[in-house]
């Protein structure tokens, strides 16, 4: 565990390392993943190293591994991009790790995280418009529905119809 591992006592977003890009180049192949992400099916491990690589000397990525608190398997994937100020989360959860609530405790964790060590006064995710259980995740986690964030961009070849949700930071 790094001075960076959150946990709650049931989950524990830690750090990417290099030995978990062959996993998520897999996991993201899953066709539910595949549906709401915009990575490739084709992602292999070389290019997931290097992105792990890209975002520990990012000023603007923060990024952790969602994990089992008790048996440290891989479950997910929480990632932050921000300019100092407002922040965008996004997230995904292995087809094993679904409907147990992983995502709503990840996106708390990192959401008070993103605000006590990265001084975010804001942050907000956008979900596609399908994908309720990513929009019930949102809101679980605190978020509230902003039609001011909506978005229609492409994607894979489509246009993905995006649901934005707005997290201001708690006042103290």
């Amino acid at each position: 565990m790094t001075d960076r591992d959150l946990d709650d006592g049931v989950i524990r977003l830690r750090e990417w390392t290099d030995e978990d890009a062959a996993w998520y180049a897999e996991t993201v192949r899953d066709p539910l993943i595949q549906r709401f992400t915009t990575d490739p099916p084709t992602l292999t491990t070389a290019e997931v190293q290097a992105a792990i690589f890209r975002m520990r000397e990012s000023a603007t990525e923060e990024g952790f591994l969602i994990c089992d608190f008790t048996t440290g398997h891989r479950l997910g994937n929480i990632a932050l991009r921000h300019d100092g100020q407002v922040g965008e989360l996004s997230y995904w959860v292995a087809p094993t790790a679904r409907h147990r609530g992983v995502a709503t405790r990840a996106v708390r964790l990192f959401t008070a995280w993103s605000f006590r060590e990265v001084g975010l006064r804001e942050l907000w995710l956008r979900a596609h418009r399908d994908n309720l259980p990513s929009q019930q995740v949102a809101l679980n986690a605190g978020f509230h529905r902003d039609p001011q964030r909506d978005k229609t961009h492409e994607a894979k070849d489509e246009l993905w119809p995006m649901l934005g949700y707005r997290l201001p930071h708690p006042t103290p």
